[in-house]
């Protein structure tokens, strides 16, 4: 269900999940605690290890279009589940216009996400008013097909080391689990449980990425939709201090609310543009447009 918003975190739960009456019953055993939610509110569902699921709650989940994450001991997704059943019906032609659409199309999409990735971070420097926002435009205005010149790394290196200014010779470094690395790897974890559904939802196949391309990632087209919303969160994690930690649960929530926050000048909330961005792609692949739009990164300051 689109008009769904939610993420529910069970991460950390010691007990079970199951399905009672449209709504999901969780099980707190540490803490003998009983909560329902329903499920047609709710956008993304993520278990821990500690954590049991009964295949009823996952077969509901399936019918109103929940994405099913579960995660390791970091909290990090190892895999996801989407319907089957809640997909467009064109999703046969899609996805062989997917396969089939020719190599400058595709690099020329790509270009579009680099773009607007990049004018993105370059916005978050200036609502944090730190210095190199022009510096990374004009990067952007010199991305190629393909980004051929990796101007995505060039931003990136220039991007980390100003928007932390107060942590010194901070790096960027997924899944090291350490200070401001740890709350964006969450936030980026939430996210990315969106694109994955907005993706599925649009009826693309995610392992035909436009510039991502792993034989052990089955979302590689997810990665590539993420881009342009990344600055977004690192806007919010920016407002939280050194010491914050997304295992505290004020944390958390702050953290998963910045991913339902307004993404521009639209109204449209991040999951929006992320599925209007899918079904943007779906029919730039079918050739029903000739050039692929993709939103920026644009808010007023707090």
């Amino acid at each position: 269900m689109q008009n769904a918003w939610r993420v529910i975190d069970c991460t950390n739960l010691q007990g079970e999940l199951r399905y009672i009456r449209g709504r999901i019953l969780v099980c707190d055993h540490a803490l003998e605690q009983k909560v329902e939610i329903p499920l047609a509110e709710t956008a993304i569902l993520l278990i821990g290890l500690h954590c049991n699921c009964s295949a009823g709650l996952l077969h509901q989940c399936a019918e109103y279009g929940t994405c099913v994450m579960t995660c390791d001991w970091r909290c990090v997704p190892v895999s996801a589940m989407h319907s089957w059943t809640n997909v467009p019906t064109r999703i046969t032609v899609r996805q062989l216009s997917q396969a089939t659409m020719s190599v400058p199309r595709r690099k020329a999409a790509w270009a579009q996400i680099v773009r607007a990735k990049i004018r993105g971070q370059a916005a978050c420097l200036d609502l944090l008013n730190k210095e190199g926002g022009g510096l990374l435009r004009g990067l952007s205005n010199t991305v190629r097909s393909g980004d051929v010149t990796n101007r995505e790394g060039q931003a990136a290196r220039e991007y980390w080391k100003r928007i932390f200014p107060e942590e010194e010779d901070f790096h960027r470094k997924p899944g090291s689990g350490q200070d401001r690395n740890a709350l964006l790897d969450y936030a980026y974890m939430v996210l990315r449980g969106f694109s994955i559904r907005a993706v599925l939802s649009a009826g693309l196949n995610p392992t035909m990425g436009m510039n991502h391309h792993n034989g052990t990632n089955y979302f590689c087209l997810v990665d590539d939709i993420i881009e342009p919303f990344r600055p977004a969160v690192d806007y919010a994690v920016s407002k939280l201090s050194f010491s914050d930690t997304p295992n505290d649960k004020a944390v958390k929530k702050y953290l998963i609310d910045s991913v339902n926050q307004q993404f521009n000048g639209s109204g449209h909330t991040i999951p929006s543009a992320l599925s209007d961005l899918a079904q943007s792609y779906g029919i730039y692949v079918e050739k029903g447009v000739e050039e692929f739009q993709v939103p920026q990164f644009v808010r007023s300051g707090l």
